[in-house]
């Protein structure tokens, strides 16, 4: 039987994702010698891409058996909401739609935790859904892996649904509920955690930076 970390996720299939480009995109928003404290590595498609730019990264994720794929890290197993490491990054990433989490408190606590991390003038780069997103009804494609979203349902902003994954004659299915944001509602939830949005960093509006908030001002 697959793997599954505690979040759901397969690990097998996280293993194998192909990269996507994030490093480059991360690159461009951090400083050249930045040290990066990644939350939620998963199986480290995202630190190997950051780790081959020259990085230091700290890799996170509350999943050993996700941490047992990343090499060339400094690993740390542990939940995001509650970390502690007694000291501050000059970037802090939070990829993999987090901040769509559906809980208000969850995502509270996961940014919560950037802003508790990041030193000041450090950045906060964030990968989230495209503001407004809706899933597609047609396969796409990650690599060799094809992906489909079925059983969506709306409820407002919170779309609920099933991605389902094929690669030659593996199969899997990850459950998924995410709230969805417009530019305002993003703008809020940054606030809340003492975080303002400085700039996107794409189209969509799904990759951003964000910075400490002045004090008296969020």
């Amino acid at each position: 039987m697959s793997e599954t970390a505690p979040d759901g996720s397969p690990v097998d299939l996280y293993a194998q994702l192909p990269q996507r480009g994030e490093g480059e995109i991360v690159a461009r928003a951090v400083g050249r010698d930045s040290e990066i404290l990644e939350l939620g590595c998963g199986a480290g498609r995202i630190t190997r891409q950051l780790l081959a730019r020259g990085f230091r990264v700290v890799a996170v994720d509350q999943s050993e058996e996700m941490l047992a794929h990343v090499e060339g890290a400094e690993r740390v197993r542990a939940d995001i909401e509650t970390l502690e490491l007694g000291r501050r990054f000059d970037a802090v990433l939070l990829a993999s739609n987090l901040v769509n989490a559906e809980s208000d408190e969850q995502r509270r606590a996961f940014l919560d935790t950037c802003r508790r991390n990041v030193a000041e003038g450090g950045v906060v780069v964030i990968e989230g859904l495209p503001l407004g997103w809706r899933p597609a009804p047609d396969e796409s494609r990650l690599g060799d892996i094809v992906t489909r979203v079925v059983d969506v349902a709306v409820d407002g902003d919170v779309v609920r649904g099933v991605v389902e994954y094929e690669r030659h004659t593996d199969h899997w299915r990850h459950p998924f509920a995410m709230r969805v944001f417009d530019e305002g509602g993003l703008r809020a939830a940054l606030a809340e955690a003492g975080l303002q949005l400085q700039r996107f960093l794409d189209d969509h509006g799904s990759w951003l930076t964000a910075v400490p908030a002045p004090r008296g001002r969020a």
